[in-house]
Formats: structure tokens, sequence, C-alpha cells
């Protein structure tokens, strides 16, 4: 005898472990019915965070793009699509978040517990009322402690990121390691004022430490604002 399934109340269709889904009362649900396998919003707020300026690769090209770089199809509904033949990437992307070395360790910890909890639930949808109930709870357990350690750690990293103030500008070094293990500077910029984020800084330059990525990046910075931070307001 079949055993029993978590079916999607909004599209009917059986929910499957590598589906987004989200929890409810004694139910489950796909985030997305067009897009079952969609990024988590936690899934996506990491990859902002941490991955923007990543390549992810594309088998059937051989390439790989950028994150920033892949497409989207509105007719179809369809995110992070390789540019050029328009394969669905949505599983390289999450494959990369997973294993991106620049994720706090306690971060990727956390995001692989709350997914694998998911999963679990999805799996054993077979067990009896109270069993499943233990299993709901697990995972709304995990996904709350991956949010509550993003809280954390996005609040240590503002608290220990420098700041610097260049006539009326704010200069924020975010200097990432790019391809291999040197450093590329980056920084944005923002008015001291309102807060608002108008550009970013990305020399085509890399230098071995972060110390020395981000001090060039607050260099060209200042030089920006010196030659253009009218145009820039």
């Amino acid at each position: 005898m079949d055993q029993p399934k978590w079916t999607c109340p909004q599209c009917s269709r059986v929910i499957s472990p590598e589906d987004t889904v989200v929890l409810g009362q004694r139910r489950l649900s796909h985030l997305n019915c067009q897009r079952p396998r969609v990024l988590s919003a936690e899934e996506r707020a990491l990859l902002f965070t941490y991955c923007r300026d990543h390549r992810v690769a594309c088998v059937t090209c051989s390439t790989s793009f950028y994150l920033s770089e892949l497409a989207f199809d509105a007719v179809g509904n369809r995110a992070h699509l390789c540019p050029w033949c328009r394969r669905d990437l949505t599983d390289s992307v999450r494959a990369h978040l997973y294993g991106c070395a620049m994720l706090p360790a306690e971060v990727r910890r956390r995001a692989q517990a709350s997914r694998e909890a998911a999963q679990r639930l999805v799996k054993e949808s077979h067990q009896l009322a109270d069993a499943a109930d233990v299993l709901m709870q697990e995972a709304e357990a995990a996904r709350n402690a991956l949010r509550e350690t993003m809280r954390e750690v996005a609040g240590k990293i503002l608290r220990s990121t420098r700041q610097t103030e260049h006539k009326g500008w704010q200069i924020q070094p975010q200097s990432y390691k790019s391809d291999g293990a040197r450093w590329c500077p980056k920084a944005f910029v923002r008015t001291a004022e309102g807060g608002i984020l108008h550009t970013h800084i990305m020399p085509n330059r890399l230098f071995d430490t972060k110390q020395d990525a981000d001090a060039y990046a607050v260099k060209i910075a200042k030089e920006l604002i010196d030659k253009n931070g009218q145009a820039l307001a």
C-alpha cells in the first residue's frame, strides 16, 4: 500500500523533499507552486549578503556567470536561468550557497540544518500525527534558529566594519575574496545624512590581504567623490 504523502493545498501536487515549503498548522505548501524548488527567503538573503559577486557554472555551456548575470523569465515565471542556453540553474545556485567558503561556519551549519529538517519532514510524511507534529516543530525550530543566527552575524559584521567619512559621504569597505585566494577591492559609497546607497566601487585589481584591498577601495572612492561628488548625489 502506498504511503501517504504531503500534498500542497494550493496546487494539489505531491510535495517532493527537494521542494521549498511553507510550514503551516499541521500542513505544508509550496512556497511557489509554479517553481517548487525556488530558493527560500533565507537562501536569497544569504546569497545577496555573501555571494552576490560570485559565479555559478552552467554545465551545458561549459562556462560560469555572476549571479547578477542570470536571467529571469517573467512569462514562464522562472528565475536563475543561464543567459545563454536558458537552463534553470537554481540547483547549481543552491549548491554554491551551501558550499561557499564566504558563509560564516555557524550560518552555513544552521542553513543546512534548516533545509535538512524540512526535507526530513517531507520524507517521513507517513508518520502518525504525533510524530509528524514533532517533525514540524523541529523544522520550525531549525528555521527560526537560522534566522536568529543570520541576524546575530549580520550585527557583528556591521559593528566590525570600518567606515570612513569624506566630504559628507560615508565609505564602507567591503572587499571580498576573488577566484583563488586574493582580495578584490570593493566599497559602498553613500550620503552621511540619509544613508542612501548611490554606488559601489570595484577597482580591477587584486591584493594579497583584505586590509590592502580595503585601503585601495577607500582611496579610489575618495578620488571619485573629489571628482564627481555632485554627480553622485
